[in-house]
């Protein structure tokens, strides 16, 4: 097969695969195979932010409207972009180094972890105006969200000192227009704070040191939380009035496990290690390793693609690494080590759109921006 055979036979597969509404993305950009070693991923676009300085960590998704937003750490942004469009709609200023992300659609709320000041603040979706805030102490990051039991979590504190998992209920975050349980006051002195802005968390639960990356395993009531410093995934029992450490796996392949990905139909745990760069594989059931890889370094996001059975790891190195993961637990086949941007290791999955979003940070020569891979079956 010639070589212009196959790029227009890409081309074609990129094009019929990425979907109606998005295919603006794709304009002007040549669509290639990223890697001569695998075509699984395909960069399909590059969204610039201009004017953007420093770090950029975690990403969040309104699928409804396409939407992405992207947390400016060092900018003390929140960059709101368009995907169909392909730019950015507005920016958030005034947010103290932004970490966390996400984006709950069903309330069009738009929550915000800070790492500066170590808090959790909302924003109305719709018209970014800030609603109630959680004050968490110190270094507030990575959050998720329950929505059978309406509860958020959020790692925070730690580097150095102990590391606190708090569980928040959604209502307390949510202007009381929109269903919202206004913080009771505890003293006259909270009315000169805003108190009843500020909620409080349901529960929470001091660990060692610093959380990083954790995932909820629903079913089974538990967090899996890797906790770097401790060398370990600590694993946490939900009940409705308390969080319990209830075991630890220890992570022995490298240092530094800050990313984490779960697969709930396979009780699979995927985290990383940046010392030295590696991927390992957990059996949940009983929190045995079952394999592990070297990988791209600095990785600090990774994310399964349970339909394909893929783990696309980000690193800031400057490459995603895809895996193809097997069912019986065996070492996983490596299917692409595609290049990306320097300090480019955070990103969202889009698994609706089959895409890939990696932030990559303003470098010398290099332009901020998001670029887009789309994701071959």
């Amino acid at each position: 097969m010639t070589r212009s055979i196959f790029r227009t036979l890409m081309m074609l597969m990129a094009w019929s695969c990425f979907g109606v509404g998005l295919t603006a993305l794709a304009d002007g950009e040549t669509v290639r195979p990223a890697s001569t070693a695998s075509a699984c991923l395909v960069k399909i676009g590059f969204i610039p932010i201009d004017g953007v300085e420093g770090r950029l960590d975690h990403l969040t998704w309104d699928g409804r409207s396409k939407r992405l937003f992207v947390a400016s750490l060092e900018n003390h942004t929140i960059e709101v972009i368009d995907l169909e469009s392909r730019r950015r709609l507005r920016q958030i200023v005034g947010v103290n180094e932004p970490q966390g992300l996400l984006f709950i659609p069903e309330r069009s709320l738009l929550l915000v972890c800070s790492r500066g000041d170590g808090t959790c603040r909302s924003f109305d979706g719709d018209t970014f105006l800030e609603g109630p805030w959680i004050d968490l102490g110190r270094n507030a990051d990575n959050i998720r969200f329950d929505p059978d039991s309406k509860v958020l979590y959020v790692g925070s504190a730690g580097e150095p000192g102990e590391g606190l998992l708090s569980a928040i209920d959604l209502g307390s975050l949510l202007p009381v227009a929109k269903g919202g349980v206004a913080a009771a006051p505890r003293s006259p002195a909270d009315f000169l704070l805003d108190r009843p802005r500020q909620a409080d968390p349901r529960m929470d639960l001091q660990l060692p040191s610093h959380p990083e990356s954790f995932q909820l395993d629903p079913v089974n009531h538990r967090i899996l939380v890797n906790v770097p410093d401790e060398h370990e995934i600590a694993v946490v029992q939900v009940a409705s009035n308390r969080l319990t450490k209830a075991a630890a796996w220890p992570v022995t392949v490298g240092q530094k496990n800050f990313p984490m990905a779960f697969d709930a139909n396979s009780a699979r745990l995927f985290i990383a290690c940046r010392i030295p760069p590696r991927v390992a594989v957990y059996d949940t059931h009983n929190g045995a390793m079952l394999s592990q890889m070297p990988c791209v370094g600095d990785a600090d996001d990774i994310f399964y693609d349970g339909k394909q059975r893929r783990l696309y790891v980000v690193g800031g190195e400057g490459y995603v690494d895809a895996f193809e993961i097997r069912a019986d637990g065996r070492e996983s086949a490596q299917l692409g080590h595609v290049p990306t941007a320097p300090r480019a290791r955070t990103g969202l999955f889009l698994p609706d759109l089959n895409v890939l979003a990696v932030g990559a940070p303003r470098t010398p020569g290099n332009q901020a921006g998001i670029i887009l891979f789309r994701c071959l079956q």
